[in-house]
């Protein structure tokens, strides 16, 4: 990405990934969140304590939804890399 991108996202200061910085980060976070509560309430209400292909699916669309929003998370941000503390020679437009 060019060095005049606004990134959506930055790295995160501890550990490996990304946080929300923009508007449209969090709409893509609540989103997701949006995506994995609804299936959670699709499934309410089979207490038979067995794999059924609901939970089949719920897992399938949890893991997809996570990948979409870690594809979209690269996209719109810098490369992830592992981080623990602010350094001097972090970049503040990709670096929170």
């Amino acid at each position: 990405m060019g060095d005049n991108k606004e990134y959506w996202f930055k790295r995160r200061r501890y550990g490996w990934g990304w946080r929300p910085v923009s508007w449209q980060a969090w709409t893509a976070v609540g989103l997701y969140l949006s995506v994995v509560l609804f299936g959670a309430w699709l499934i309410n209400g089979k207490p038979d304590n067995q794999f059924t292909i609901e939970i089949g699916m719920y897992l399938a669309i949890v893991v997809v939804a996570s990948i979409v929003l870690i594809a979209f998370s690269h996209r719109h941000g810098p490369s992830p890399k592992w981080r623990w503390g602010a350094k001097l020679s972090d970049d503040p437009k990709k670096d929170a």
